[in-house]
């Protein structure tokens, strides 16, 4: 088995971030046509989420921490 070039491997990476965030987006803007979600309230569980996660020790800190 070969291995991907690195350079590769980031497009394959970057490609699939993109997928996601065009999917994330697709059920925000659902959820705020349905009235369930507004922007607000989905900016400030991100933000929530955010602080609550630079607290503490993230599993992927643990795990590529001698990377």
């Amino acid at each position: 088995m070969s291995k991907k070039p690195r350079k590769d491997l980031l497009k394959e990476i970057a490609q699939e971030l993109d997928v996601f965030d065009d999917m994330l987006t697709a059920l925000v803007e659902l959820l705020e046509e349905k009235k369930v979600l507004t922007q607000e309230d989905w900016e400030n569980r991100i933000k929530s989420k955010i602080e609550k996660r630079s607290k503490t020790t993230s599993y992927r800190e643990l795990q590529f921490e001698d990377a």
